[in-house]
């Protein structure tokens, strides 16, 4: 007997092969709360470092991929220990689950992905409210608050950066691409996207990805990327090999909003020098995203 299984539950299923596979390589640190928006409880991490004192700090916002949660994200990218290091604090949103895998979250980053997109979420929404909780938390310096993300966590960072401009000083994309048809709002925003030149779920060339796992068909990262240098009003670009074994690509901007792109020769669809079993198989190298990420980011802020 064949079995036909409903669209949205196929379609999370499959999702499910996309996400990071969990380790306990540490307990996560960061205290779970609730917001609430346009009715529904939303929920998300918030890392504080021991060092905090009272002053403003900068936060950093890192999404879950495509049927990933907070916990996982906050126990895989290594983010904790580059806040503890720098003096930031760190948000992991939870993104939306279905009734049957419920902390199998997805984002709403325009075409992509799962639930969230057939449920047409407002998660640009939802991180606004958060901001505003989290400043009720702790003293929050809303000038240096940067998005990073996973897969449909890099693509929710990209919405961010074309619909919330004014929160949000720099977007840090890692294996994800641009899932809206255009980003005219991201001028102010900087840009550093990670990419795996061997990613075969978001490939760099675009596409399905392998076994059209999404059901999505992904703009390459070329495209993405000449979108935003539009935006950005970019004229050419260079390139120059690092020593940690990415490349960099950089395009000429005239604003204080750069675009780049480090490339991992070789890299997959991982978080490069995360902490799971799956990042270490999948890259092997001496590019720690979650340090890029910051050091890329901190050099930016809002002018409120």
């Amino acid at each position: 007997m064949r079995i036909t299984l409903p669209r949205p539950l196929l379609s999370s299923l499959l999702l499910l092969l996309l996400a990071p596979q969990a380790v306990q390589a540490a307990k996560p640190e960061g205290q779970l709360l609730d917001v609430t928006v346009a009715g529904s409880i939303r929920s998300y991490k918030l890392f504080v470092p021991a060092n905090a004192g009272q002053g403003e700090l900068p936060l950093m916002i890192v999404m879950h991929g495509g049927l990933g949660n907070a916990d996982e994200t906050e126990r895989t990218t290594g983010m904790n220990r580059v806040a503890a290091s720098n003096r930031f604090m760190v948000a992991y949103p939870n993104g939306t689950g279905s009734r049957l895998l419920h902390n199998r979250r997805t984002w709403n980053a325009g075409k992509c992905c799962g639930p969230a997109v057939e449920q047409n979420v407002d998660d640009v929404r939802f991180i606004h409210a958060m901001l505003a909780d989290i400043a009720r938390q702790h003293p929050l310096d809303r000038s240096r608050v940067y998005a990073t993300g996973m897969s449909n966590g890099a693509m929710m960072a990209y919405r961010l950066a074309c619909e919330a401009p004014r929160d949000i000083a720099a977007i840090i994309p890692v294996s994800g691409t641009l899932a809206l048809d255009s980003c005219a709002g991201a001028q102010g925003v900087a840009v550093l996207h990670i990419h795996g030149s061997k990613d075969s779920n978001v490939p760099y060339a675009g596409g399905m990805g392998e076994n059209a796992i999404a059901g999505v068909a992904h703009r390459s990262v070329p495209e993405t990327l000449q979108i935003m240098a539009k935006t950005h009003s970019c004229g050419g670009s260079s390139e120059q090999a690092l020593p940690d074994g990415s490349q960099l690509t950089s395009w000429s901007c005239p604003r204080q909003a750069p675009v780049e792109l480090r490339l991992i020769p070789n890299g997959e669809h991982a978080w490069p020098g995360g902490d799971s079993r799956r990042n270490r198989k999948l890259y092997a190298g001496h590019f720690s995203a979650s340090q890029a990420a910051w050091d890329f980011a901190r050099q930016f802020r809002k002018n409120h």
